[in-house]
């Protein structure tokens, strides 16, 4: 019942990736690593916080702000019982997340691996929602969306994102808010689940010492021949500019939290074109914030900001931001100094030795996800859903050059979209 399979070449490694494209449309990645212990399974549909208008038997709906994490939570959900009650037998360890374009699923085990999947796969392919079960649902999640209203991480991150973007759904809250919530319905539910919940729309990458021939007929079993779901929907691109510059919320921490963030709208890129981006902007981070770098060494002795200080790049097909966020008594000199250090690339620019610095460690932090299951898993699902080649990081790291990064630099920088969300202490 499986059609298209092809054998996909991890060069970095020497090792082959297997690619089925079943017939119910679902597209099944494996990669076999004889004599593992460690082994895992992830299935995960284009589908996160961000879709939230699409059509539905011939119309536009709009759906209230987190239903996809609703909706994951209710998909670990059975009549008989929850997943994680049959994982815990078991021995697995599974979680489910949701992101701003994303749903995934997934367990790590070291034996009973097809009975595992088998429970994965039953859970995701055979929704169990009533009226009562949802509304129960409610409860739960709205103490989970309280817990989070009270951690300071999460508020400083979306009270950055609500400066950066005004319209784009990402400027709202995962889990949505209690109000939010409210009007969710069975129908709700199941619309959502009905269209992105496709197998067409869904990929499941396994990995470790495993039978590639149990996987896919565990997939014959739970996945039905049929035909691929085109999904019309709505996400209104943002121009340039950021909404505002400042924004701060007083909440109990021991010290500031600052969240940095710089806006790119050099987005709707697929394919190799957009791995490109990625890596250039992740080495152009490193150089700039990285904990080798001047600024990081300086900002940390004068004691300004602290080990909690990390740096990231976050985009989809329709939004895409620099984050920088730590720690800080005094975040608005860490801003003012994240301003001169990126003046000073855009008329500096970088040295050849500092070039191959970062790209050797870049290279090394690949070398070591290729060991990490999880990590494979991760990399062969999103690499799916942005169309790009699995595998291709490497290569694709050898051929970007210095003057690569300058130019991406002045692509990113120009104008400085940046702005600034700070927790204070009470």
């Amino acid at each position: 019942m499986q059609t298209e399979i092809r054998s996909i070449y991890n060069k970095t490694t020497d090792e082959p990736c297997l690619e089925a494209v079943h017939s119910s449309g679902l597209t099944v990645r494996i990669v076999k690593k004889p004599g593992k212990s460690i082994k895992t399974a992830m299935l995960a549909t284009k589908y996160g916080s961000i879709n939230r208008e699409f059509e539905y038997n011939g119309q536009f709906i709009t759906i209230p702000n987190g239903t996809a994490h609703f909706l994951e939570h209710k998909l670990f959900e059975g009549r008989n019982g929850n997943a994680f009650d049959f994982y815990a037998k078991t021995g697995a360890k599974a979680n489910a997340y949701t992101s701003n374009d994303k749903t995934a699923y997934y367990f790590t085990c070291t034996d009973k691996f097809e009975e595992n999947l088998e429970i994965l796969l039953s859970f995701i392919s055979n929704p169990y929602l009533t009226d009562e079960n949802v509304e129960k649902e409610k409860g739960i999640i709205g103490q989970e969306i309280k817990m989070y209203e009270d951690e300071p991480s999460w508020q400083g991150y979306f009270g950055l994102v609500g400066c950066l973007y005004g319209t784009h759904p990402v400027k709202y809250d995962i889990a949505g808010t209690v109000q939010d919530i409210a009007p969710i319905t069975v129908d709700t539910l199941m619309s959502c689940y009905n269209t992105f919940y496709h197998p067409s729309n869904m990929v499941l990458a396994v990995v470790g010492d495993i039978d590639d021939k149990a996987v896919l007929k565990l997939c014959d079993k739970y996945f039905k021949p049929g035909c691929t779901l085109k999904i019309n929907q709505k996400i209104d691109l943002e121009p340039r500019g950021v909404i505002k510059e400042y924004t701060e919320k007083t909440m109990p921490v021991s010290r500031p939290v600052f969240y940095i963030g710089i806006k790119d709208n050099d987005t709707q890129l697929s394919g190799t074109e957009l791995a490109k981006k990625e890596t250039e902007i992740e080495m152009l981070i490193e150089m700039l914030f990285g904990t080798s770098t001047p600024f990081y060494k300086e900002l940390y002795d004068k004691g300004i900001i602290n080990s909690e200080f990390e740096s990231d790049y976050e985009m989809s097909d329709t939004f895409a931001f620099c984050l920088l966020a730590g720690e800080s008594d005094k975040p608005l000199e860490v801003l003012e100094r994240v301003k001169k250090e990126i003046e000073n690339f855009l008329s500096n620019g970088v040295s050849e030795q500092r070039f191959i610095q970062v790209r050797n460690t870049l290279y090394g932090d690949i070398i070591s996800s290729c060991d990490n299951v999880s990590k494979i898993a991760s990399m062969l699902i999103s690499s799916k859903f942005s169309e790009r080649k699995p595998f291709d990081h490497a290569q694709i790291l050898a051929q970007i050059t210095a003057e690569d990064i300058i130019n991406r630099a002045k692509q990113l920088f120009s104008p400085l979209d940046i702005a600034v969300s700070v927790i204070k202490g009470e």
